[in-house]
């Protein structure tokens, strides 16, 4: 064999080797993609199953034009209030039963951060669950 057959052979193997590494990545990449957006609209469906009247005030609340940028809600009372400059939403826990624990499952799952100053549970809601109170 000589040394041109052997180095159009091995620069032949080296881009049909590299070649099927990245064809198999993307399409690997695709496919995980696919499965992420599956499991969370699976997640979704299954945050509204559970806590329908929570999450159906939560989008009512998301979609008000006059509150576009309210990212901060407070979880009390309907018979107690809260004092603050800026705007935030109120979720009270003697209208929905079941509020506490849909605010422990929205905490799990990575849509809202506790970020309580005082006395009142106070949460901040992730972009990401913003855009899915509007979306749907």
């Amino acid at each position: 064999m000589d040394i041109f057959s052997l180095t159009v052979g091995f620069v032949v193997g080296a881009i049909t080797g590299a070649a099927g590494h990245y064809l198999g990545e993307k399409y690997t990449d695709k496919r995980r993609s696919k499965e992420l957006a599956s499991a969370v609209d699976e997640e979704w469906a299954d945050l509204e199953k559970r806590f329908p009247k929570v999450i159906a005030e939560m989008k009512e609340n998301a979609k008000h034009t006059d509150f576009v940028s309210v990212r901060y809600f407070f979880v009390k009372s309907s018979r107690t209030t809260v004092s603050r400059s800026e705007p935030a939403f109120e979720y009270h826990t003697d209208v929905h039963s079941d509020l506490s624990a849909a605010i422990a499952h929205l905490e799990e799952i990575g849509y809202i951060v506790d970020v309580t100053p005082g006395n009142c549970p106070m949460y901040r809601m992730r972009e990401q669950f913003v855009d899915k109170l509007r979306s749907n």
